[in-house]
């Protein structure tokens, strides 16, 4: 009787154990949908963009860097996603961008005070906003190739220009600089895989709000990577903008119709990149207005500079 017992209490061990392991083996609905969730939306997932902005040459890139031009500029920005959303016809990334730059108000002269924007930093600016990509990978990647990408990109974002000083007063400065204000941009880019080369486009409109100094502002990028290897990226990259001046009349009373705005800027050099943004080393060549309180300034500039951007 008593080995009758234990070959039963035997068998119905055995039945529970081998019962009990196919429930292990399957993962459970919680999990399943965690991981579910988990591929559907990102948090901080990088760049703002799936065409990072960061390759523009654009000034308005959120980077930080510093160029002499030969004005001293000093920048720290960032330009980075929030949140990733993955349907399934396209990615929605939602994204915050800001950036602060300090300016000198001359050229460089060989003191060493003005190397780094310091004695002669009279201007600067601030520019932030938001934005929200829409990338469609799926299409992009059958009809382009592996590396391929399309999107659109709208953002709303505000822009303040400042000086070390006043603008009234005893010695008033300055009063009569348009200013840029708020504005909506509205951006489409394409990257086309050529090889070892990526080919980087996109097309931008600036939509001003209320009664600014400008109305519309159209540009656009050109911009070509190597992939040389993966430690260094040659590259040059090409931005051009146009915005229209519009007629103001400022507190005074004056009216004023604000001259047209351009700028035509190159950077050439080699990008490095990491596992958390690139280093870029270039050359840069600008034709037409400057940034800020130097915006009446219409002239060639040629210099160089290095940009951290992370993704």
């Amino acid at each position: 009787m008593k080995a009758l017992h234990r070959i039963a209490g035997s068998v119905f061990f055995a039945a529970v154990v081998s019962a009990a392991s196919p429930a292990r083996a399957e993962p459970a609905p919680r999990a399943t949908a965690a991981v579910e969730r988990e591929r559907t939306l990102q948090v901080l997932p990088g760049a703002s963009r799936e065409i990072n902005h960061a390759h523009s040459a654009s000034r308005d890139t959120g980077a930080m860097g510093w160029a002499l031009t030969p004005y001293s500029v000093l920048s720290a920005g960032a330009d980075v996603a929030i949140l990733k959303w993955k349907l399934e016809p396209v990615s929605l990334r939602f994204g915050f961008f800001g950036l602060l730059e300090l300016e000198s108000d001359r050229p460089y002269e060989g003191g060493s005070g003005d190397f780094i924007p310091r004695e002669n930093s009279a201007f600067w600016r601030a520019h932030g906003g938001y934005s929200i990509a829409a990338s469609f990978e799926r299409w992009a990647q059958r009809e382009l190739g592996e590396r391929g990408a399309f999107e659109v990109c709208l953002s709303l974002r505000h822009e303040s220009e400042h000086f070390t000083g006043s603008t009234s007063g005893d010695e008033p400065k300055y009063g009569d600089r348009p200013l840029i204000g708020n504005f909506f941009m509205l951006d489409a880019a394409v990257r086309l895989p050529l090889g070892d080369f990526d080919l980087e486009l996109r097309l931008q409109n600036k939509l001003w709000v209320g009664e600014r100094a400008y109305s519309v502002g159209p540009g656009g990028d050109a911009i070509l990577r190597w992939r040389f290897s993966d430690w260094m990226v040659p590259f040059s990259a090409m931005f051009a903008e146009y915005m229209f001046g519009r007629r103001v009349i400022w507190d005074d009373g004056r009216d004023v119709q604000v001259p047209d705005n351009y700028l035509i800027r190159n950077l050439t050099g080699l990008a490095f990149p990491g596992a958390m943004g690139e280093i870029q080393i270039f050359s840069a060549l600008e034709i037409g207005h400057g940034k800020s309180f130097n915006v009446y300034r219409e002239e060639v500039r040629w210099g160089g500079g290095i940009r951290l951007a992370f993704y």
